[in-house]
């Protein structure tokens, strides 16, 4: 598990304040492959139910505790590890993922675009600024940012922000039904935020501040969750399985690692165990954390995310030669996941010999062609090209890993170095134009 800094203002929120790209604080982004995976796997039904396509809609896991999600730039959707650490029920998570999904598929971020293309007067821009960064960076950074904005500008917009929310409750609702999913679930979320209005702005949950909540909101999920309880619903064990797998792991790689052992010292069932595995890593205790990733393995032989994680305390820990056949077994389990080519790409650079070198290259080449957004894999990438000679595209894998940072100037030196080096007109030269656009786009 990694995590990926990003200033995101620009890219995340576009959908609601395009013109005002500094306005938002910057977001951590945690990458993982088995989170990420358990994450689209619990999306799928609810993207299908929507009739979008599948894959459509993009995940990303933002690390802060606050209990918040959103929408922004497209079908991109955002959910905190807080939010994913208090919602115990994959139930309860999809009703949120299906509530996002509404919002999505019904165009309101389109129409919110439009709608502040069509403003008038700097104080309904400051409050929709406001708005923003308390979607990306909780309540208190919303609330400086809109001070300035008018009462009467803010109980409009939010009027307006009133009536998506509903539909997007309807849109939610229509889709957990086509999925089979109860909507108790998405119930007893909006339950845990009933009634915040009547708190300080800093001291409310961002997702009540950024999905406010109506009388006619809680009777419509209430009745429907109603309905629903005289029907069966088939509850799926794998689903539940893996979301509780990930919560374990967050809970590791997040939380104190004293705190985690302690709080399962007297438990050794295999989630228990797993974030204790973590915890051991991060205390750090090398040895006794390759004897519990040992155990997990022997409970699941073959799980490519319990060799990925063994591997990743082995590297970690200085033992690289020890780590990459983990990593090999890793990706021979799961070649679909770019992060875990990722991962060996970067123990087998650890080496520092040409052969490994050589299979580096390859498998971060690989990494990067199916995941564009890992700047760890791009740093590593340039590495490799670098041992390799090629220092064109070496050049390039870090003007790209700069754009991704959002280090804009650093990523435009970067791209012109690369277009010098690169020939004219190959497709890494014009990767380097396309990073070239962010001058413009500056100036």
């Amino acid at each position: 598990m990694r995590k990926l800094s990003a200033r995101l203002a620009a890219m995340l929120i576009a959908g609601l304040v395009a013109a005002l790209p500094a306005a938002a604080p910057a977001l951590s982004l945690i990458r993982d492959a088995e989170t990420e995976r358990t994450l689209r796997q619990m999306a799928a039904p609810l993207v299908k139910a929507a009739g979008m396509r599948a894959g459509s809609v993009d995940l990303y896991i933002v690390r802060s505790s606050q209990l918040n999600a959103f929408v922004a730039g497209g079908a991109n959707m955002f959910l905190h590890t807080g939010l994913i650490d208090e919602l115990e029920e994959p139930g309860q998570l999809m009703g949120v993922m299906a509530h996002e999904i509404g919002h999505i598929a019904g165009g309101h971020q389109v129409r919110r675009a439009i709608n502040i293309r069509n403003a008038q007067g700097p104080a309904l821009i400051a409050m929709l600024a406001g708005i923003a960064a308390a979607a990306a960076g909780g309540p208190q950074a919303g609330a400086a940012i809109s001070a300035g904005a008018t009462q009467a500008l803010e109980r409009s917009f939010l009027s307006y922000n009133r009536g998506e929310e509903a539909s997007a409750d309807q849109a939610a609702l229509a889709y957990l039904e086509r999925a089979g999913i109860d909507p108790a679930g998405f119930l007893e979320v909006l339950e845990r935020f009933r009634g915040q209005e009547v708190f300080t702005v800093g001291n409310i949950d961002p997702y009540a501040l950024t999905h406010p909540l109506s009388t006619q909101r809680m009777q419509l999920i209430e009745q429907k969750a109603a309905e629903a309880r005289g029907r069966s619903f088939r509850e799926d064990p794998e689903i539940a399985y893996w979301y509780g797998r990930a919560r374990a792991k967050l809970e590791g790689f997040l939380d104190s690692p004293r705190r985690v052992l302690n709080r399962y010292e007297e438990r050794d069932d295999e989630l228990a165990l797993y974030a204790k595995t973590v915890a051991l890593h991060r205390l750090p205790a090398p040895r006794e954390a390759v004897e519990s990733a040992d155990r997990l393995i022997a409970m699941r032989p073959g799980d490519p995310f319990y060799l990925e994680l063994k591997g990743q305390i082995l590297h970690e820990s200085g033992r690289a030669r020890e780590a990459v056949p983990l990593y090999r077994a890793a990706v021979a389990a799961a070649p679909e996941e770019p992060l875990l080519k990722a991962g060996l790409g970067r123990a087998l650079l650890a080496l520092e010999e040409p052969a490994a070198d050589a299979e580096a290259l390859r498998v971060l080449k690989e990494a990067r062609d199916r995941d564009r957004g890992d700047p760890a894999a791009l740093r590593d990438l340039a590495v490799a090209y670098s041992r390799a000679g090629d220092t064109g595209m070496a050049t390039l894998a870090t003007a790209e890993r700069f754009a991704l940072s959002g280090r804009s100037k650093d990523a435009v030196l970067h791209a012109r170095r690369a277009s010098a080096l690169l020939p004219n007109g190959s497709p890494g030269w014009l990767r380097a134009q396309d990073i070239l656009v962010l001058d413009k786009r500056d100036d």
